[in-house]
């Protein structure tokens, strides 16, 4: 009954402090194929387990890619174009309190929120000063230009590839990652060496035999003597 009423009060504080976000953003567009993969378990906790974001490419050769729609309001814009390169995922970095909410869940806008976890992972390592070539993309953008991309995303896929019904609004979800929780998270300076551990990379491989750069289609290959990674989500633009 307590949790029953946490969501209830929940669903109204957080639709009402995003709906100014959401309603102000404008749908761009995705392009490409998304792959997430389970390489480890967890304690059975939602969000629990390590899943990996694999940027495989679809037929017209396109990794998951997200393109801003223009902007007209005056906001300063750092970045236009963000295609997502291998990394750990945990949906989005939503908070975990609110992660049993339908829609809230980890994977009820995987596209966008794999988008958002790699702005995250990217700028933490641009916090640490220790950013390769693709994460250096993301240096300059805000921690408010994160969640303004992100309700950017939950208005596109609202438009371009309908999702399924949720318990709440997506500017709900735009508060969700616009809260304090999510800006500690922005200002973390923890870069991984390396970004994924060598285990993880070979169930990987084991399960699609690609580079993990993502620069060649997935095929699935014999011979590595190790369990592969379960494939837990696809889509395709």
């Amino acid at each position: 009954m307590i949790v029953r009423c946490f969501g209830l009060l929940a669903l109204t504080l957080l639709t009402a402090c995003g709906s100014r976000i959401y309603d102000q953003s404008k749908p761009g567009e995705f392009t490409g194929s998304l792959l997430v993969m389970w390489v480890e378990g967890g304690g059975g906790e939602p969000g629990d387990g390590k899943f990996v974001y694999v940027p495989d490419l679809d037929r017209q050769g396109r990794a998951l890619t997200f393109r801003r729609g223009a902007q007209t309001d005056g906001r300063e814009v750092h970045i236009e174009t963000i295609e997502p390169r291998l990394m750990y995922t945990d949906g989005g970095s939503v908070p975990r309190l609110v992660q049993p909410v339908k829609g809230l869940n980890p994977w009820g806008y995987a596209p966008a929120y794999m988008v958002h976890d790699w702005l995250f992972a990217a700028n933490r390592c641009v916090n640490a000063k220790d950013a390769n070539t693709d994460e250096a993309k993301v240096d300059g953008v805000t921690f408010r230009e994160s969640f303004e991309i992100m309700a950017e995303m939950l208005k596109t896929l609202e438009t371009q590839n309908p999702v399924a019904g949720s318990d709440v609004q997506p500017s709900a979800i735009t508060w969700a990652v616009s809260s304090g929780i999510s800006k500690r998270l922005w200002e973390d300076d923890t870069c991984p060496d390396p970004r994924i551990r060598e285990d993880h990379e070979k169930q990987i491989k084991a399960r699609l035999g690609i580079g993990v750069a993502g620069q060649q289609k997935s095929v699935r290959i014999a011979g590595e003597n190790v369990p592969p990674a379960r494939v837990v989500q696809v889509i395709e633009f």
